[in-house]
């Protein structure tokens, strides 16, 4: 029985490796690949090494530590699908606590508001935007011309666009990092997607990835 209580807190390891692979992935704490194979092996092999443990108990018949085997598999199966965040939404969290990090959410969401009163009042400066298209940005989007940014935002993002949204028809500001991945500002809070996350409230990290 004591050997049974040591092994108890070996049931945890799965399901931290799982999220904190995908998270130090999504930080850059990581590289990509080395997240992905922990992540990975912690799903699919780490829980039948710790329930294997099980099986080395010396007291208690052969029907109790198989028993305590199938066990320590269905417990870690339950915390990998229901405490644990999927591995996109554990990356989004590390990537959202990373671009915290880099960009300050009130300069952003204080840029925004800015770029959003001066396209409605007609004064905003835009740029040409080229055929090398932002997944999630729509065709109809205004390419902000980068002298319109604050000084400390200048020459940090790819792409800046305004674009209505498409679940309020409101103007969102996108900071876009890349073609597939920035900083949305908007008047959403706690967002918490597969590919969606918030950093604070009205700002959110995204990447998008194809299915």
């Amino acid at each position: 029985m004591k050997c049974v209580l040591l092994f108890l807190p070996l049931l945890g390891l799965a399901p931290l490796g799982y999220f904190l692979g995908s998270y130090l992935d999504g930080a850059g704490i990581l590289p990509r690949s080395s997240g992905f194979l922990i992540s990975a092996a912690s799903m699919f092999l780490l829980p039948w090494v710790i329930a294997a443990l099980f099986l080395t108990i010396r007291k208690g018949a052969p029907s109790l530590r198989t028993s305590l085997f199938i066990c320590a598999l269905l417990v870690q199966a339950v915390l990998l699908f229901t405490v644990v965040p999927p591995a996109a939404t554990s990356e989004m969290m590390g990537i959202a606590h990373r671009l915290r990090g880099e960009f300050s959410p009130e300069e952003l969401r204080g840029c925004a508001d800015h770029l959003r009163q001066k396209f409605h009042d007609g004064t905003l400066e835009a740029s040409v935007r080229n055929k090398d298209d932002h997944y999630i940005v729509a065709p109809s989007a205004v390419v902000v011309a980068d002298g319109e940014l604050p000084n400390s935002l200048r020459g940090r993002f790819q792409r800046v666009f305004i674009q209505k949204a498409t679940y309020t028809g409101e103007e969102q500001v996108v900071f876009a990092l890349g073609q597939d991945r920035g900083i949305i500002c908007d008047d959403r809070k706690d967002v918490h997607e597969f590919f969606i996350y918030s950093i604070a409230d009205g700002v959110e990290a995204y990447r998008y990835e194809r299915l």
